[in-house]
């Protein structure tokens, strides 16, 4: 699992790509759904990290079917608040943890 490909909201975009993140924009929960099914069915692999409120806004049919391609693991990313970096930091090792088999560790942090 080579890359991390990431769904977010258009306006959070800069940070990820900032950070040097492979991040696409969705502006709906539907377009989201169309994007990674253009992934899933190219039989793209990595690590999928999609923004919560846009995850959960995906039909139980997507959502299993997302669920169900072994080459894809999802995981949601936390939506924050200015202030809380530092609990977003944690909850985001802990996600990529549960879902890779190990725990990572972010600059600056103590995660």
């Amino acid at each position: 699992m080579s890359r991390l490909l990431i769904v977010t909201q258009p306006a959070l975009l800069p940070g990820f790509h900032l950070a040097g993140v492979e991040a696409y924009g969705a502006a709906s929960s539907e377009a989201a759904q169309r994007l990674i099914a253009g992934w899933i069915e190219a039989g793209q692999a990595g690590l999928l990290g999609v923004d919560e409120t846009l995850l959960a806004g995906f039909t139980p049919a997507f959502r299993r079917r997302l669920e169900a391609a072994a080459q894809l693991p999802c995981l949601a990313i936390p939506a924050g608040q200015a202030g809380q970096a530092g609990r977003l930091r944690q909850e985001m090792a802990e996600l990529i943890r549960r879902t890779v088999g190990f725990h990572i560790t972010f600059r600056g942090g103590e995660t």
